[in-house]
């Protein structure tokens, strides 16, 4: 049988005193972390290595503070400048140097970040269903960035099974009315 150990009330209050009071201590005076030979410096909170940006992880778009660590995003906080994360939010006006120990709150959307960029299954080309295959037999071929611009805007024969309309087709000023009142619009400019 195990033996189950009873806290008392006493011992409850002294070991939370015990511990709230070296917390606070070690946070007034800093000396005996120094005294250790550990930095009371935290790397990641220098201005030097910190980006503002927002976040894409959803359609807010939340301000974005990431510190970096060898140029690589290690953290993420909610950016103190940005009224979404920090109520009320600071000063446009304030030095970035005087808010880099400031973090603001970030949901753990955001928070995963890191996840979605640094993730080795994550998507880096462009991709388009290998011609002659069907749908859903996950054979594909990559293309460059203005390859796959060029076949979205023009489409044409892209998969093998004939013409795909491109955005130029599908968007096309087809009244002839309305183009005459448009240009007649421009004119007037």
């Amino acid at each position: 049988m195990s033996k189950t150990t009873h806290i008392t009330r006493r011992n409850f209050l002294k070991t939370t005193a015990l511990l709230g009071g070296t917390a606070f201590f070690v946070n007034r005076f800093g000396w005996p972390i120094e005294l250790f030979g550990q930095s009371v410096q935290y790397d990641l909170s220098k201005p030097e290595n910190i980006l503002y940006t927002v976040c894409q992880q959803c359609n807010t778009q939340c301000g974005l503070k990431v510190k970096l660590y060898d140029g690589l995003a290690a953290k993420l906080e909610g950016n103190p400048y940005n009224p979404w994360n920090l109520q009320p939010s600071v000063p446009y006006k304030t030095s970035p140097i005087a808010l880099a120990k400031l973090d603001a709150r970030l949901c753990p959307r955001g928070q995963a970040g890191i996840q979605t960029a640094y993730d080795p299954y994550r998507i880096v080309k462009v991709l388009k269903r290998k011609p002659g295959t069907k749908r859903g037999e996950n054979q594909w071929i990559t293309l460059s960035f203005e390859q796959a611009i060029t076949e979205i805007v023009e489409g044409g024969d892209l998969f093998g099974e004939g013409h795909v309309p491109g955005l130029k087709e599908l968007w096309a000023l087809r009244d002839p009315q309305i183009a005459k009142s448009m240009s007649d619009d421009v004119k007037a400019i």
